[in-house]
């Protein structure tokens, strides 16, 4: 039954995107307003048609397809459909798909040309302010702040070429989540890297026996999957990707032994799942575990001071206290920057140094002991900021953290059992390992066993962006 344009007019008033048009000038639209019906699992948009109409959910779901994988889903009464491709006239980025049988109200743009022309100028203005304000809350909401969205890609884009470096490379992701998968052939699309996927480890182990990989990276559910590797000498490098709700696999991490490479990644964060399976594989198919550069942006200025002997533990954290103020970095962050750096510092000159039968040299010794380094001792103090995270990170020369001490002390944090014994703590980040994960929003380990341990605690500037769990990365040569 066909609606009066008085009902039609009176339904789009509680709608977010025509709330500020007077009840004139809605009743004028609605003479324009056609109804739409969508059977479950048809189209309402396709990825790269041109569109040139406006579609208002009234009942029913709809998904938002990216390369062929459901990317999100819009269900809320009232929510817009098309908006983007009408107000840049570009062709439909992604498709729209009916999650369920679906009603909409339907507007062609063409028929706007039928609003009165003493009323034109009005409803034009009222129209492209709320594509402007649509458009805004988007890319807000993708990018957190409009100004960081060319930063986050720049990030991506120099993440993208590193890879590209390492040459033709064979990568297999399994991954049950198809929209995680999705992701994943995004981030890998335009680098020299050949990526076969899959959500069925199983079929997985079957392309395990066909190809020979570089990296085969698999989420937590599929530890069975690399084990079967590891039973078969597989020679490709082993990637563990984790959630970033630790706590919920620690069962789990306590098989995983075996594998030198673990990861995290947001499952509702695109641009931290993107840039971090970037970094990760630049980092274990380029065999170039170091540095705090390939976490922040191209080109930012990286300062370096030698930690020399432990009476310079308060200079060098004010230095960089000093430093990260003049760059407007707030306070509440730099408190925990501070304790995070303290634990570091005294890692590094207590706790690290070994001699060279890897027998421990000052960890016996009470913190108040002036300790002063020699030159083949002493470990490195890197610290930057990007505006997006900053990142501090102590390399010593000894390579003496092991994945048992991580995952212990893992264990201990997430159960709320007691910390770990004095002995077990030491050589390398060991030490107060509680304090340093506890305070940054993501730890990175880095080892070459033997010959270097690189510790790097990124923050986000942003205050609020604060993660409430920690975060782990670890990476054994």
């Amino acid at each position: 039954m066909k609606l009066h344009p008085v009902d039609i007019a009176k339904e789009l008033k509680a709608y977010s995107f025509f709330q500020a048009f007077p009840d004139d000038l809605l009743l004028q639209i609605a003479t324009i307003v056609e109804t739409a019906r969508f059977s479950k699992g048809s189209t309402v948009l396709k990825e790269g048609d041109p569109n040139s109409s406006l579609y208002f959910i009234r009942t029913g779901h709809a998904e938002v397809l990216l390369a062929g994988e459901v990317v999100a889903l819009l269900q809320n009464k009232g929510e817009v459909i098309g908006e983007m491709s009408v107000v840049t006239g570009r062709p439909v980025s992604t498709t729209i798909r009916a999650a369920e049988d679906l009603d909409c109200f339907h507007i062609r743009t063409e028929n706007f040309a039928h609003v009165p022309s003493s009323e034109k100028e009005h409803f034009l203005h009222l129209l492209y302010r709320i594509y402007s304000t649509i458009l805004a809350d988007r890319l807000i909401k993708t990018n957190e702040k409009a100004r960081l969205f060319e930063i986050a890609n720049r990030e991506l884009h120099q993440a993208q070429m590193a890879l590209d470096k390492a040459g033709p490379k064979n990568v297999l992701l399994v991954e049950l989540d198809k929209k995680q998968l999705a992701l994943a052939k995004m981030a890998l699309g335009s680098t020299g890297v050949q990526l076969d996927t899959s959500n069925d480890p199983e079929e997985a182990k079957r392309q395990l026996n066909e190809k020979a990989y570089d990296a085969v990276v698999a989420d937590e559910t599929c530890l069975g999957l690399l084990e079967h590797a590891r039973e078969q000498k597989y020679p490709g490098r082993l990637v563990m990707m984790m959630t970033k709700d630790v706590s919920q696999n620690l069962a789990q991490m306590q098989q995983m032994g075996f594998i030198d490479y673990m990861m995290t990644r947001e499952p509702e964060d695109r641009h931290f799942t993107i840039r971090t399976i970037l970094t990760t594989l630049t980092k274990v198919l380029g065999k170039d575990l170091f540095g705090l550069e390939k976490y922040l942006t191209w080109g930012v200025d990286i300062q370096s001071k030698i930690v020399k002997a432990s009476t310079d533990r308060e200079g060098l954290r004010e230095e960089m206290a000093a430093y990260f103020k003049k760059m407007g970095v707030r306070t509440t962050i730099l408190d925990r920057v501070n304790t995070v750096s303290e634990e570091l510092l005294m890692n590094a000159i207590y706790d690290a140094p070994t001699d060279s039968q890897g027998r421990s040299l000052y960890n016996h010794l009470s913190r108040r002991t002036e300790i002063v380094l020699e030159s083949h001792l002493q470990s490195t103090l890197r610290y930057a900021s990007d505006g997006v995270f900053l990142a501090v990170s102590v390399t010593d020369p000894f390579g003496s953290l092991t994945k048992d001490i991580i995952l212990k002390y893992l264990d201990r944090c997430y159960q709320g059992r007691e910390e770990l014994p004095e002995h077990a703590g030491k050589g390398g980040a060991g030490r107060g390992l509680h304090q340093i994960v506890e305070n940054s929003d993501l730890t990175v380990f880095n080892v070459k066993k033997g010959i270097k341990t690189e510790v790097i605690c990124l923050f986000y500037v942003e205050g609020h962006r604060r993660e409430t769990q920690p975060s782990f990365h670890y990476f054994f040569a």
